[in-house]
């Protein structure tokens, strides 16, 4: 299944809406769930390799913190995580195609300042901290434990681009989701008289 396989009609966008909502708050996601960030979003090809080079906004350097970021929050268990679907190579990419100069400038200053933070642990890198680094910092992050309520509020927009990227993707949408194929599957030999309805659109008009 490719990402145009999933269904990019309202009731799509007015899911996303009521589930992002539900985990981030309903201003968060309205940022993200517009009709182009949908279209942007489907239109997206995940690569095994957009961590090791420049993206479209985030430097080589930032796009490494930011898998290891994706990774810290939605971590891989008997599913792949954020990581392994490329939601940092998606993350760069709606940043570039939806979003403004500002909101990219956020999304870079959160990435320096988590990565900042680590050397001042007197580790090289938020990359090569330990898993339980990983989660203790971004904890105080969301915690506002000595960091500032709009690094609090670029967290949660890095969290909801994080999760749109997840449940976007092939394996978010049909391993971790209940994925219903829409329309379903071909059925030929279908018996027809002259009173066989023909199918129509239900509810769409």
């Amino acid at each position: 299944m490719s990402k145009q396989n999933i269904s990019n009609s309202q009731d799509s966008r007015r899911w996303f809406l009521k589930k992002l909502g539900a985990t981030l708050g309903t201003s968060v996601a309205a940022t993200l769930v517009t009709a182009t960030g949908v279209t942007s979003a489907l239109a997206y090809t995940p690569k095994n390799d957009s961590h090791l080079s420049d993206g479209k906004v985030l430097n080589k350097k930032q796009m490494q913190v930011l898998r290891e970021l994706c990774e810290t929050v939605l971590p891989r268990t008997d599913t792949p995580g954020a990581a392994d679907v490329d939601c940092h190579g998606f993350i760069d990419h709606q940043l570039s195609q939806c979003h403004s100069k500002q909101q990219q400038q956020s999304v870079r200053e959160l990435i320096n300042t988590v990565e900042g933070r680590a050397q001042t642990l007197k580790v090289s890198s938020y990359t090569k901290m330990t898993p339980q680094q990983k989660t203790d910092l971004l904890v105080k992050i969301e915690s506002r434990d000595g960091f500032p309520e709009t690094l609090h509020a670029d967290f949660k927009f890095l969290k909801g681009l994080i999760l749109f990227g997840y449940f976007t993707s092939e394996i978010g949408a049909t391993q971790v989701l209940n994925y219903q194929a829409v329309p379903g599957g071909y059925k030929g030999s279908v018996p027809v008289t002259a009173e066989t309805k023909v199918y129509g659109s239900l509810n769409y008009y």
